[in-house]
């Protein structure tokens, strides 16, 4: 900058009134997660959150890799999105999206007070039996789940969430605390969380589902935060595990 120009800037900023200080900046999660199944690493997982004083967004990517690939291409693929509100601490969601599989459906869930409306291109079951709208009153879509479990106060493994995922299949996840567990994984070293998670299901799912257990771990970190560090579930195939290859976490979670 010139130095006239310089000098006439300081000048209108010292008549021009003082300006607000900056909000803080929005706290951010992100991590990335192998998917191993049968013993072999399948594809990797990608979640990505932003919290503000008010607001929160997520982001996730499924992509299969290796042999899994080879044999099934993109057809396993899948893209996600929410927004919504916090509240009290409180994660809220109020559009919640994804893409992908073998018909690259779309699937838009519109989250109210009351209820969840779905609309899905091309269109698709709502399972059987489908989730009545007292099924779907309160509830939330996994991003948000994992979301609000990241933030959560306290110990993460003290919850019940109520899930609506991908716009149709009901459940509970009732998580309850399990001990510690020392860790070395992903750039955290020390004791995490170990949460026993009691699958419920409820409706909307395509296919008949058994009540099951799953294994979540957990890091505390200095800024509040609870990193996901491991994801065990049982499936078809066996245990799938989802393992932290690495994460990052900035900012303070919110707490209004």
């Amino acid at each position: 900058m010139k130095p006239l120009l310089a000098l006439a800037s300081l000048g209108l900023a010292a008549l021009a009134p003082a300006a607000s200080a900056q909000a803080p900046e929005a706290a951010r999660f992100n991590v990335v997660f192998s998917v191993q199944a049968r013993g072999i690493t399948a594809g990797e997982y990608t979640l990505s959150a932003a919290y503000g004083a008010s607001t929160y967004e997520v982001t996730a990517n499924r992509r299969m890799t290796g042999l899994v690939r080879a044999a099934v291409g993109s057809s396993q693929d899948y893209r996600y999105s929410v927004r919504g509100a916090i509240a009290g601490g409180a994660l809220t969601p109020s559009e919640y999206q994804h893409q992908g599989g073998r018909r690259n459906r779309l699937v838009q869930a519109h989250f109210s007070a009351n209820d969840v409306l779905t609309v899905a291109t091309p269109q698709m079951g709502m399972g059987e039996p489908p989730a009545t709208p007292a099924q779907r009153r309160g509830v939330i879509d996994q991003l948000t789940a994992m979301a609000a479990m990241i933030v959560a106060p306290g110990d993460p493994c003290q919850r019940t969430l109520h899930v609506y995922m991908d716009g149709r299949s009901r459940f509970d996840f009732v998580l309850t605390p399990d001990g510690r567990q020392n860790v070395n994984v992903a750039g955290y070293r020390g004791q995490a969380h170990r949460c026993r998670v009691q699958f419920r299901p409820i409706a909307g799912f395509s296919d008949p589902q058994e009540a099951a257990t799953l294994t979540f771990l957990f890091g505390s970190l200095p800024n509040g935060m609870h990193a996901p560090l491991r994801i065990e579930m049982p499936s078809d195939d066996g245990i799938v595990i989802l393992q932290a290859r690495r994460f990052d976490a900035t900012g303070a979670p919110p707490r209004g």
